[in-house]
């Protein structure tokens, strides 16, 4: 089996000296990566990999298998399309239902609705350790003739020690559907210091139609015990060549720079840049994202990702903006509500339009859980929530048949209210700032959810 891969790059943790030694591929990888399969995509992200087109996990996708949490995921759903068809949730997207058949193993099986029905396309078995860190992800294709899944990929991972984040190695197989077995694709091996804490070298190969490509890194740290530097090369057969480096720079042990150059084999120049800045409590607030203009011969902010946190330290926003020359910026959102905890309850997406100069809303995903929300047989379809007057300047009445938990978010996605409702349906807001929020109500059977400007 023949095949060009898709790039895949670090999920960076952005947790000091193992901010780059995670599961990760070298840099020179990325010339030989293109077209590996969608599945294959989705179980690296799963796998704790961020691949290309899809964003790192939010902090509640936790890929863990085990039992041992209170609330576990049933089932996601996904809407698109908003302001297109009225009022409420627009046209159906995407739909994930999980299962445990047992310890410390989920089955996510997806859907995308097509010509109105739910089709199957798509199931993972994700595995864990007793130590809850994910060890292998089995994805299977749903083939529309036979109606069944057949093998498509497989990534194998063994972490290193008792490590939680660090690993030895890690495989990702493709299935051969000719010879009807797996084909390793992916590879990287690592080797750690002799205290067995620090990584310092790692060896990264990919089989490129037929013939592996092999890199090499080592890992250097400054006397704070931080990862500064890393030095690529390029091996191949007995030639060794340098590739690219990465220099870091941190403060009090969080990366606020990270410098990407290559080499033409003799000289090292600019690839990309990205600095950080960080919370109080230690979380990314702002990510910047520059390329190297060679004409300019100067970086080009190309991407700015800024992020919210609720009192609780959760994500509560992310805001993307892309910032390509010559043309028009576009900026996306996405808020994110929690049932409790890291557990999500609810994800908003938005665009930001010009014309208007507001953000429209794009996409709503919902979560569901084992023993607060009932999804037999599917998710529960939200409804739109009717809140008058709107605006209001403080005092408002919702339109509810019965009892339901009432929770009032801002517009980043922060808690900052919830009641039981009254028998009158009224909802006081008046201690409330102004601006956007969002009202959620949920009952034991219904879900609505509505949006209202306070003056």
């Amino acid at each position: 089996m023949k095949n060009k891969i898709l790039p895949i790059i670090l999920f960076l943790s952005l947790i000091g000296q193992t901010a780059f030694s995670q599961k990760r591929f070298s840099q020179g990888l990325y010339p030989y990566t293109e077209n590996l399969p969608h599945t294959m995509v989705k179980s690296m992200h799963r796998a704790g990999f961020e691949v290309a087109g899809m964003a790192a996990l939010t902090p509640s996708a936790n890929n863990v298998a085990s039992t041992r949490n209170v609330l576990q995921l049933d089932s996601t759903k996904t809407f698109y399309g908003y302001g297109l068809n009225g009022v409420g949730d627009s046209t159906p997207l995407y739909r994930t239902i999980y299962a445990y058949p047992q310890p410390n193993t989920k089955i996510e099986t997806e859907f995308e609705y097509i010509n109105d029905n739910w089709l199957q396309v798509y199931r993972a078995t994700l595995t864990s350790d007793d130590q809850e860190r994910l060890v292998e992800v089995f994805a299977e294709a749903f083939d529309a003739e036979t109606q069944t899944f057949i093998p498509d990929s497989r990534i194998e991972v063994f972490p290193h020690g008792d490590s939680p984040e660090l690993i030895d190695s890690a495989f990702t197989y493709l299935w051969d559907s000719t010879i009807l077995d797996w084909h390793i694709i992916l590879s990287i091996r690592n080797k750690f210091d002799a205290q067995d804490e620090r990584l310092v070298e790692s060896f990264s190969s990919i089989d490129y139609f037929g013939d592996p490509v092999i890199f090499q890194e080592l890992y250097s740290y400054d006397a704070n015990g931080d990862n500064h530097l890393i030095e690529e090369f390029a091996i191949l057969g007995s030639d060794v060549f340098p590739s690219s480096r990465t220099d870091l720079m941190y403060v009090d042990h969080r990366p606020i720079e990270v410098l990407v150059s290559i080499s033409d084999g003799i000289s090292f120049f600019p690839q990309n840049r990205t600095n950080y800045a960080y919370t109080l409590f230690g979380a990314v607030r702002k990510q910047m994202n520059f390329e190297w203009d060679v004409a300019l011969d100067k970086f080009h902010l190309g991407q700015t990702i800024d992020y919210s946190y609720d009192n609780a330290q959760r994500l509560s926003a992310k805001e993307t903006a892309l910032l390509p020359q010559n043309a028009h910026e576009t900026r996306e959102r996405i808020l994110y509500a929690y049932v409790e905890d890291e557990n999500l309850y609810l994800e908003w997406g938005f665009v930001w339009n010009d014309d208007l100069f507001d953000w429209l809303q794009d996409s709503k995903k919902y979560y569901y859980y084992d023993g607060l929300v009932g999804v037999q047989p599917s998710p529960v379809q939200a409804q739109n929530l009717e809140i008058s007057p709107n605006p209001t300047s403080g005092l408002v009445q919702l339109k509810l048949d019965g009892p339901a938990l009432i929770q009032v978010y801002d517009a980043h996605g922060a808690m900052v209210g919830s009641a039981e409702n009254r028998s009158d349906n009224l909802l006081n807001l008046i201690d409330l700032p102004s601006g956007l929020y969002f009202i959620t109500a949920r009952s034991e059977n219904e879900q609505y959810v509505g949006r209202l400007i306070k003056e």
